[in-house]
């Protein structure tokens, strides 16, 4: 079942967003794809759940950026990232997912052909803790 959401350019402009990487922990350069929030066309308020999509065409090799390697990473952008989404677009925010991919993806549809990543993360006093996947 596909989930209801809700996406939004963060940045300027859809080219700013585009050109703007996200550097994480292994210099991996992570391109914005996609924020979706949840539930589907609720204003700020109302927002509970954020997911932060992200591209990185490095992470195809698996062999030099694994899991182990991305993972943290994946906590430093919700740390950052997905902590700064929420205070400025959904304030009452409980849950941040963050995905990786090493292309673009539709949101929801299968693609296990292209290496993807994801964690879930509970907002706590301000703070991203692992939800434990």
């Amino acid at each position: 079942m596909k989930l209801a959401a809700l996406a939004l350019l963060i940045g300027t402009g859809a080219a700013s967003a585009e050109q703007d990487a996200l550097i994480a922990l292994s210099d991996v350069q992570y391109q914005r794809h996609e924020v979706l929030f949840e539930p589907a066309g609720a204003y700020e308020a109302v927002r509970r759940v954020v997911r932060l999509r992200l591209v990185a065409n490095e992470i195809a090799d698996q062999s030099n950026f694994g899991f182990d390697v991305i993972e943290r990473d994946i906590q430093s952008l919700c740390d950052t990232e997905g902590l700064r989404i929420v205070s400025k677009f959904a304030p009452n925010a409980t849950e941040i997912v963050i995905s990786v991919a090493a292309e673009k993806t539709v949101f929801g549809e299968p693609a296990p052909s292209i290496v993807q990543y994801f964690d879930v993360f509970s907002v706590v006093d301000g703070t991203c803790v692992w939800g434990g996947l």
